[in-house]
Parts: structure tokens; sequence; C-alpha cells
């Protein structure tokens, strides 16, 4: 058994706990992508801002924040990169008490 990694949980979050856990982590800088095998498998991967740490998300998990329009791909091949959309923005900073949203396609800092 392998020693518990810094803020990952030893037991499994409920998906709604799992879901917001990603959210907050985008929302602070993370970043989702979804990486493609040579067989077409499909391996979900969230990294810390600085790339320095990540972990592989269940599919189910970015698929639910997809169907909820909370996150959007950038249909990249082969590896797409997940942004929070305005309305995962919205629910991550209200979730979070955040004071700053992250960067992104429409809200770009001037």
């Amino acid at each position: 058994m392998k020693p518990a990694q810094a803020g990952k949980p030893i037991v499994p979050l409920p998906a709604a706990a799992e879901q917001a856990r990603v959210l907050a982590a985008l929302l602070h800088g993370s970043c989702l992508k979804v990486h493609r095998t040579l067989d077409g498998d499909k391996i979900y991967r969230l990294a810390t801002p600085d790339q320095a740490h990540s972990e592989e998300i269940g599919a189910e998990i970015a698929a639910a924040l997809e169907q909820k329009n909370l996150i959007a791909s950038n249909m990249k091949f082969p590896a797409a990169t997940f942004l929070l959309t305005d309305k995962g923005v919205l629910l991550a900073t209200q979730a979070t008490n955040a004071t700053a949203t992250p960067c992104g396609p429409r809200n770009y800092s001037t």
C-alpha cells in the first residue's frame, strides 16, 4: 500500500464531492487534460499549476462536469485541455469563496 499523497484523500470521495474538488483545483490553476493512448483509451489527468504533480481523474467525473456545462474541451489531439466555462467559474467561485478567477479565453487580463 502506498502512503497517502498530500492533498489526495485516502478514501474515494463521493462523485459530487470529487466534482467539486476538481472544479476548485481548476479555479486555482490546475490543468485537466485527457490523453489518448495508442489503443484509443482516454486517460484524464489533473496536474498542479506547476505541473510537478498530477493524478488520474475518473472519466465519469470529467463527463459529469462536461454534461453539466461546467468544463469545456479545446478538442485538441492527442491531449485535449478542459477549461472552466463561465458557469463552472461561477459555481467554483461560490463554493470556494474565491476572490479571483482564472484567466481564460473569455476573461483574459488586459
